[in-house]
């Protein structure tokens, strides 16, 4: 029986600005989102009875319908039988290892989501679903999934599903801390105060970022975009974070800031050698540390 197997990449955003609430409940946001080597793993088979099963290395994290990546099975089936009624035993075993933390900000989760997606359309066959089509499902599970259909560096505006994809040439160098504990992004943007400051210097700060990364510039030069407005509203309750990014700079990261709504930092480094010297001091700190650099694709 035929197994796909396919990588599910990790995003960081380097810039997050929050531009105010949408009459739908989600916000309008200007990010730049950035994937990068951090991956789960996802080996997908298919059934003939029509049964959809996901299995999980984490014992943590649920395997039912509460899960985004069993919901994009059941939501790409459901795309399939309104052209396809005959397709009725369209099945498939879903095995994931977890490696992205959860709640941390990166990403995990929807990205997840969009790499069943795509496996499944390929391994049922469903050549005739369209990229808009796909999109349209990726949007109706979660915000971020539309980005990770293609992966790579994107200017994300809207309530995350519009996506620009933009050229980064230049391969970025991160180190990672996970510190221990998840952050709720309801939480996060319900706790978020927008002000005129950065409604002004926000979708500027992302415009310069991907101008900067398409001219393949070093990485002394993105440091000064990192942002997040994200940051007021966490780190109060969750102060360990502070510690997480001073410690990243001082063991050598250019800048650090945190990922989404967190709870994860990540340091940018100048370089891949300065990185894992960086790696080798946070590592002995935090425990869930991670040494990371820039992928062109998400899939």
């Amino acid at each position: 029986m035929r197994k796909l197997k396919i990588k599910a990449y990790a995003k960081l955003n380097l810039t997050l600005k929050i531009l105010g609430l949408r009459p739908d409940g989600y916000h309008d946001i200007d990010s730049v989102f950035h994937c990068i080597s951090l991956h789960d793993e996802l080996a997908l088979s298919p059934r003939k009875d029509g049964r959809i099963i996901l299995k999980c290395n984490d014992p943590k994290l649920p395997t039912d319908g509460s899960n985004l990546a069993y919901r994009a099975a059941l939501t790409l089936r459901t795309l399939a039988l309104k052209k396809h009624p005959d397709k009725r035993a369209l099945g498939a075993t879903i095995s994931l290892k977890k490696n992205i933390p959860i709640g941390a900000g990166l990403g995990g989760g929807s990205s997840d989501a969009a790499a069943v997606l795509l496996g499944l359309k390929e391994l049922w066959g469903l050549e005739d679903l369209t990229p808009p089509r796909l999109k349209k499902a990726a949007a109706s599970l979660g915000s971020d999934v539309p980005f990770f259909l293609r992966g790579g560096t994107a200017h994300v505006t809207g309530r995350g599903e519009k996506v620009r994809v933009r050229k980064c040439p230049k391969e970025y160098h991160f180190v990672l801390v996970y510190p221990g504990f998840p952050v709720s992004t309801a939480w996060a943007y319900k706790n978020h105060k927008i002000t005129k400051n950065w409604l002004t210097k926000g979708p500027k700060f992302s415009k310069m970022f991907v101008e900067s990364c398409g001219m393949g510039k070093p990485a002394i030069d993105l440091s000064g975009y990192l942002s997040n407005d994200l940051e007021p509203a966490v780190i109060p309750c969750h102060p360990l974070i502070s510690r997480v990014k001073a410690d990243l700079l001082e063991a050598g990261a250019l800048g650090s800031l945190m990922s989404g709504s967190g709870s994860s930092v990540f340091g940018l480094f100048p370089d891949a050698d300065s990185a894992e010297k960086g790696y080798s001091k946070i590592s002995k700190i935090w425990p869930g540390s991670f040494l990371a650099h820039s992928v062109s694709s998400g899939k």
